[in-house]
């Protein structure tokens, strides 16, 4: 049985209700080995890309089984969109209303700017990438960050802005979002080459040219 699988009761075998509220647990997934395996998972795409990931090395290096991590996770592809991801986790700031638009827009790609451009960070996303385009979950994993942190936000920035006039009512959310990562996403895989610092502008910028009011 998995570490952390839980056996529901059967409702057939405790007609009087005398256990109904027990359930058999399992010791729980621990952070450390947790933490330890995206940190491993994280190094091995920074090495070795998507195409050579393995996650025997991964465990061996984790100090963990084999079979462990793919209790914890799908796929090899989804271990390596939640070990990039993992970077990330704190480090979305929401600027308030009265800030400048341009600020709160990069605030948006900071954390994935900063990500790329820190040691290998443009290594490990780029095999994240690839993985989340190889494996239908791991790409599900992905949307979703995508969806809650990049898209949700900057639909609230730009509806705010659209009411105030500042950019055209008829703004496309997938346009937006395309003009502010599409480069970023380019540069990662197509032409395997460093994001520079000064793109944090020059997309801000593009993208308000492009939904700017006629």
């Amino acid at each position: 049985m998995a570490e952390d699988d839980v056996i529901p009761r059967d409702p057939a075998s405790d007609a009087d209700g005398e256990d109904g509220d027990r359930r058999r647990v399992g010791p729980k997934r621990s952070e450390a080995s947790t933490n330890a395996v995206l940190v491993a998972a994280y190094a091995e795409l920074s090495e070795h890309g998507w195409r050579g990931f393995s996650v025997d090395r991964v465990a061996k290096n984790a100090k963990a089984s084999k079979q462990t991590i793919y209790r914890w996770w799908k796929s090899a592809a989804c271990l390596s969109v939640d070990a990039v991801l993992g970077t990330l986790a704190g480090k979305t700031a929401t600027l308030p209303s009265t800030a400048d638009v341009r600020d709160r827009l990069a605030a948006i790609i900071d954390p994935l700017l900063i990500a790329v451009r820190t040691g290998d960070g443009a290594h490990a996303w780029r095999g994240a990438l690839l993985a989340a385009a190889d494996d239908g979950e791991a790409g599900e994993i992905f949307r979703a960050w995508f969806s809650e942190n990049v898209k949700i936000p900057l639909r609230h920035i730009l509806a705010e802005q659209a009411l105030k006039g500042n950019v055209r009512r008829d703004w496309d959310i997938d346009l937006a979002t395309e003009l502010l990562f599409g480069p970023i996403w380019h540069r990662l895989i197509a032409m395997r080459g460093p994001v520079p610092e000064i793109y944090r502008t020059h997309l801000v910028d593009s993208l308000l040219r492009a939904i700017a009011p006629v």
